[in-house]
């Protein structure tokens, strides 16, 4: 029996192209080389040769990065003409609302509206979870959805654990700057535990940014 070969392209390098599919799609060919030859690539020119003997291509954001979005769909309805499936990833919401640092940006550049175009598209949709998966179904009307929960490596240095003894219950939170509401909506419970549990209770708060704020 044949392999399955399969075109991963990433849309980074260090956040959600790692995560969403540099790292699972890593892990299939370490682990399952028998059945699947996997090839990761970041930017996928517009030529028919770069699609020569695969059959499933997985996206995250994009095909083709340096071309007009348009060209993506073209590209997408070429592949499945040609029996190539096509999976569309996604692991948040395709329009966040004002509170997101780039609302603004993406409603300007329609990049919500393009995001459905790939879903609508695509032959199946993976994300992170089951709710996110029925919400994709019912307002998108998309029928092959599937959810691919978030993993970390745990053979990676920055998420071995290495935790502190104490004899506090320690609470931590993890999240980017785009999460800020998230946080505020927690707030309050936070004030009120370790105003209650003063002496038993540890809140740590982790997260980045890269954008220097």
């Amino acid at each position: 029996m044949s392999k399955i070969r399969i075109l991963a392209i990433p849309s980074d390098q260090y956040g959600v192209g790692k995560f969403r599919i540099m790292g699972p799609y890593t892990h299939l060919q370490e682990n399952y080389g028998d059945d699947f030859h996997i090839d990761i690539k970041y930017n996928v020119e517009d030529n028919d040769s770069e699609f020569d003997n695969y059959d499933v291509v997985v996206l995250h954001s994009f095909i083709h990065n340096k071309v007009p979005f348009e060209k993506n769909i073209e590209r997408i309805d070429w592949l499945k003409k040609k029996g190539v499936i096509v999976v569309c990833d996604i692991d948040d919401y395709w329009e966040p609302d004002h509170r997101h640092p780039m609302h603004r940006q993406i409603i300007k550049s329609e990049t919500h509206k393009k995001k459905v175009q790939l879903l609508r598209a695509a032959d199946y949709v993976t994300t992170t979870t089951p709710i996110f998966r029925d919400t994709i179904i019912k307002r998108l009307g998309v029928k092959n959805v599937l959810v691919f929960p978030n993993a970390i490596d745990e053979n990676e240095s920055q998420f071995k654990s290495n935790p502190e003894k104490s004899d506090k219950i320690r609470f931590g939170w993890l999240g980017g700057s785009s999460h800020l509401y998230d946080l505020e909506l927690i707030k309050s419970g936070i004030s009120s535990t370790l105003s209650s549990y003063k002496d038993k209770t540890q809140f740590v708060l982790c997260g980045f940014d890269l954008r220097g704020n």
